[in-house]
């Protein structure tokens, strides 16, 4: 038998091409947690890509990553980028507001629809997310169906890059791009819980100059679905657009237990004249918001949708949710303006988007952000770092020395990475963190060692640092404190 010749050609190929997959596997390298100032600006780069030729000219290109895909134009005049680096990681750019009159369509296709449902998109496709378990959660409809059309395109790029070996997801919307990307990334999460999309694929999210996309039981959810640092909602504190949609909040937008809910049933049981007074100042204040909320459902729901019909054959509108109490959403990242930056971008009624575009954003980032990225609210969460000993606990007859005559509880706060450790007294624990400004709890899901404790101290320690809601750091004492009440204080180790 011969022997079979190879080309030397073709196995030099083959080692470079093997060299290069291994090289690519061994450079790519997880997304890390928190704000990263230069990961956000190269992204501000990358979604700027979306404007007019002019617009992109005169804005810097990105450096990390490389333009692989974008999408025909779909749905309410939507559109969306794949971009990737060379260590593993891709980024979903979400289009903004075009100057197209479909495109204003989607934001001001208002009303609000459950977070959870299904959308008839046409004539033969229906749409199924689940964005939130409670069913108070509601969200903006125009963005929602924008979302919808998008997401049918985005998964098969996911599936595709992930068998490339790609894990890492960042997903960076700015404008309107940003109010699809928060119901984006709960459509991605809720898929992956789902085992819809491999559990080991890790999303990140950037919203930038977003607007408002649902109501306070749709922003908890996002807000606890995503902390940990991963996902931000970054704002020109200049920039008017994250103030939208106008929201309308009405006595049934709160908790069921808010005493105002009741408040009828109170004013049944008061005196005569007393009744008729109270119930006339009650219908008063309550009556105008109510009213306001139907107007609002009326026209920026039923009305433009029959606009929305005629630009999507087959669409057929959703019930609305009963409620317009738009709420800002996320882990919100606040570029200040300062006077330095009004010199520069002065304030002018001709041009309302002043302050909105992918420029003064760039701008604020690199001024009053902090290289590390992170902004001067979140300076001090950084300075949590490092291992803290508790020397103060307000609690009635708390002897330190009594409650704890072996080592005195502590706190260890590792800011990078999100995680904080420490000692009851007696039990070891650790678990996630997250803090946004000065906002801080005890992280339910903290894991603790089992021994039995001796006398009450593990067990005041616990009680106490639960009611914790904030921080406040002095020097080298750590405060923790319930509103403005400090209840326990620590010292730095």
């Amino acid at each position: 038998m011969l022997p079979v010749r190879i080309p030397v050609v073709s196995v030099c190929l083959s080692l470079m091409v093997t060299l290069d997959m291994l090289t690519t596997l061994a450079s790519a390298q997880s997304l890390r947690t928190g704000f990263d100032k230069a990961e956000y600006m190269e992204l501000m780069k990358v979604s700027a890509q979306f404007g007019d030729s002019t617009y992109v000219a005169s804005f810097p290109k990105p450096q990390r990553f490389q333009l692989m895909y974008r999408s025909a134009v779909m749905g309410l005049d939507n559109r969306w980028d794949l971009w990737t680096d060379s260590g593993g990681t891709a980024v979903i750019s979400l289009r903004g507001t075009t100057a197209n009159s479909v495109s204003w369509l989607a934001n001001f296709y208002a009303a609000m629809v459950p977070a959870k449902g299904e959308l008839q998109l046409s004539d033969t496709e229906k749409f199924t997310y689940h964005l939130a378990d409670n069913p108070r959660a509601a969200v903006h409809v125009g963005w929602l169906v924008s979302m919808a059309f998008l997401a049918n395109d985005i998964l098969p790029k996911i599936d595709s890059s992930y068998r490339r070996g790609i894990k890492n997801m960042l997903i960076m919307g700015h404008s309107q791009g940003g109010g699809i990307a928060f119901l984006l990334t709960s459509y991605l999460y809720d898929l992956q819980r789902r085992g819809k999309i491999p559990a080991d694929i890790r999303f990140k999210t950037y919203c930038s100059a977003g607007p408002k996309p649902g109501n306070l039981y749709y922003a908890y959810e996002y807000e606890a679905m995503t902390q940990g640092g991963w996902a931000y909602n970054v704002l020109n504190s200049a920039d008017w657009v994250p103030e939208v949609p106008f929201s309308v909040q009405t006595v049934n937008d709160m908790n069921l237990t808010n005493p105002f809910a009741g408040a009828n049933q109170l004013i049944k049981k008061q005196p005569f004249f007393k009744r008729l007074v109270l119930r006339k100042v009650y219908s008063d204040l309550s009556r105008p918001s109510l009213k306001a909320q139907k107007n609002y459902q009326r026209y920026l729901g039923k009305i433009a949708a029959n606009t929305v019909k005629k630009n999507l054959t087959g669409y057929v509108p959703p019930n609305y949710y009963n409620s317009n109490h738009y709420v800002r959403t996320g882990n919100t990242i606040v570029l200040l303006a300062d006077s330095a930056y009004y010199n520069r971008y002065p304030d002018s009624r001709d041009h309302v988007f002043t302050h909105h575009f992918h420029p003064p954003y760039l701008y604020l980032t690199e001024r009053t952000l902090s290289q590390s990225g992170e902004s001067m609210a979140n300076q001090e969460t950084s300075e949590l770092t490092g291992t803290w000993e508790l020397n103060y606990l307000a609690s009635a007859g708390a002897d330190l020395v009594t409650l704890y005559p072996n080592r005195k509880p502590s706190l260890t706060f590792d800011a990078t990475n999100h995680r904080i450790a420490g000692s009851t007294g007696c039990n070891s624990f650790s678990g996630p963190f997250s803090t946004n400004g000065h906002i801080f709890t005890f992280p339910e899901a903290a894991v603790m060692t089992r021994m039995m404790c001796p006398g009450p101290g593990e067990e005041t320690f616990l009680a106490m640092i639960k009611k914790v809601n904030r921080f406040s750091i002095t020097d080298n004492t750590l405060s923790l404190l319930t509103g403005d009440v400090e209840l326990m204080r620590f010292v730095r180790k």
